[in-house]
């Protein structure tokens, strides 16, 4: 039997006061709900570029709220808080899909929180259900309360349908036809024109797609063109089962469960007001989906708070994590990659856009990529174990000798050496303003002084004034980094016994001291400065140089790889 894959995005979250929905209600009890929108693939060899016909049921609350008309504002004020992060458009990008993958948007009813930004979906079809057309052109005049409020240039006319009427004669309304972009054009609109058929206890059903996978169900009650979606699915354990989105017919499960009746409330003419267009219609409505409820099939609210899927499906976590493989290595994934793909898919998912772009370009080989992001990692003012231990990895497995793993650690080392660098000018800088000790700071270098001088210069190949204030006041202590330091520069790892030049090249050294001091945890712009100019010396390239400065732009990924666990194990998704 025909299926379709059906998942729940989120697409924003309201607070509903209770007294509006429900009675008897708490006095002043608020509730915070999602609201959420659908995704239906359906598979067919009809759409010849994928094989699959994408719905989105429902778009949710608009991105930005101040594109609602003004008296719709209003109305949002009293629904706060009210979040629109993540909106439909990044849930579908959570999940790997982009608006443009969307073919048809149907929508349950056209209030404000149901809407979404239509202008986001601009190849997609719109369909409603019929008097939806009315109602957003103001002419339902019988619609009161501060929610009745709408757009009437909300859609596009040559990309939207409206349904026939199921109310009346069962005749074949004409559907007009649409243009589409691209070779394929979507098969169901036929099927959309009616007539309108009856399915178990449900009177006014369309087969969308002619195979009894996907019905349109009349759903009168909320709000003139209210519909609603059943549809067949595979269950976890590969049994078919049926699911029905229910959008508005009601707000709140216990009116499903008859453990209330639907609320009412007064405006300010003292007129009743319902949240239903249509009370009467609206119980006949819940009176079917219990009956559903009966038979097994599995009823969702638009604002369910007890039956929120999430947004992140496993189909779409696996693509993800897929898209990482294939663009980082899957070597690279750890398990902060692997919390934050977790909580988080489409900060995920933007992550690895960032981190594969020094990949992709590649001025510097994958070893070079791989010792440098081991430099920022590694370097004292950062200290993150995960990443040491995947750029080791990844830097061996490009060919990396254990010498040249271990110059960078020698190299990264010398990062401490820059509280004397910074500190001692500013000593010299506050004995002049004082007027002390001046001869300490202005006498010649003596003889020992001017060797370690020369010594420096030798083996590290350059020399700077900054040294010259330090090596003044200590030059014991200058004299033991100048071992320390000189160590990658001189080692002899031939075993010759002779001096040698280390493990890397010059050039190398000078961008790993680069990387370190342009971190984010460190940012020496002195010292930056310095192996950048030295770096051009050795012959790097801007690109080279600049694609370290990206490579050291990627610690602030850490952020998230060492908060996800922690939130993902102290604040549980279904919270």
């Amino acid at each position: 039997m025909a299926t379709v894959r059906l998942r729940a995005l989120s697409a924003g979250h309201l607070t509903l006061p209770e007294e509006h929905f429900v009675q008897p209600a708490s006095p002043g009890a608020r509730k915070t709900v999602p609201s959420l929108a659908f995704l239906v693939e359906h598979y067919n060899s009809l759409n010849l570029d994928t094989g699959i016909t994408r719905i989105l049921f429902d778009l949710g609350v608009r991105r930005d709220v101040k594109r609602y008309p003004e008296p719709i504002q209003r109305h949002i004020a009293t629904r706060q808080p009210l979040t629109t992060d993540p909106d439909v458009v990044k849930s579908l990008r959570a999940g790997g899909l982009k608006p443009e993958d969307i073919h048809f948007v149907i929508y349950s009813h056209v209030h404000w929180d149901h809407v979404g930004e239509p202008r986001d979906f601009d190849w997609s079809t719109f369909i409603v259900g019929h008097g939806a057309l009315d109602v957003l052109a103001g002419k339902s005049l019988c619609l009161r309360g501060g929610h009745s409020f709408f757009e009437p240039d909300l859609l596009d006319p040559s990309r939207t349908i409206e349904l026939p009427n199921p109310h009346g004669k069962r005749e074949v309304q004409q559907v007009t036809d649409l243009q589409f972009t691209g070779e394929w054009s979507p098969p169901i609109t036929d099927n959309l024109k009616g007539p309108w058929t009856t399915l178990g206890g449900l009177p006014a059903v369309l087969d969308v797609f002619d195979d009894g996978s996907l019905y349109i169900v009349d759903a009168p009650g909320h709000l003139p063109g209210h519909i609603n979606l059943l549809a067949r699915v595979h269950k976890d354990d590969g049994s078919l089962g049926w699911v029905y989105l229910a959008g508005d017919a009601c707000h709140d499960r216990r009116l499903i469960r008859g453990e209330k009746s639907i609320g009412e409330w007064l405006d300010a003419d003292g007129e009743v007001c319902c949240i239903h267009a249509d009370r009467a219609q609206a119980e006949e409505t819940i009176e079917r989906i219990r009956g559903l409820e009966r038979e097994g099939v599995e009823v969702i609210l638009a604002h369910d708070v007890d039956n929120t899927i999430m947004s992140t499906s496993e189909e779409g976590q696996k693509k993800l994590k897929n898209e990482f493989d294939a663009k980082l290595g899957p070597a690279a994934f750890h398990a902060g990659w692997e919390s934050l793909l977790k909580v988080d898919p489409a900060f995920f998912s933007s992550s690895v856009s960032l981190a594969s772009v020094p990949r992709l370009k590649a001025h510097l080989s994958r070893k070079e990529q791989a010792l440098i992001s081991l430099a920022v990692d590694c370097a004292a003012t950062h200290l993150y174990a995960p990443g040491i231990r995947e750029h080791v990895a990844s830097a061996v497995r490009e060919g990396a000798s254990r010498d040249e793993v271990l110059e960078v650690i020698e190299l990264s080392s010398t990062l401490g050496i820059h509280a004397c660098n910074i500190g001692v000018p500013l000593l010299v800088e506050v004995l002049k303003e004082e007027g002390k000790y001046l001869d300490d700071i202005t006498r010649p270098f003596n003889e020992t002084q001017k060797q370690l001088q020369r010594e420096f210069t030798e083996k590290r190949g350059y020399w700077h004034t900054f040294w010259e204030d330090f090596l003044r006041l200590d030059p014991e202590f200058f004299a033991g980094y100048l071992e320390f330091s000189s160590l990658p520069w001189t080692k002899d790892i031939d075993g010759t016994g002779e001096p040698g030049r280390g493990a890397l090249e010059p050039k190398m050294k000078e961008l790993v001291y680069c990387a370190f001091d342009a971190a984010s945890t460190h940012l020496y712009v002195s010292g930056l400065k310095l192996h950048m100019r030295n770096a051009l010396g050795y012959g790097a390239t801007p690109q080279e140089i600049v694609e370290v400065l990206e490579l050291a732009t990627l610690l602030s990924l850490h952020t998230a790889h060492v908060a996800a666990p922690i939130i993902d194990e102290l604040i549980p998704a279904s919270t």
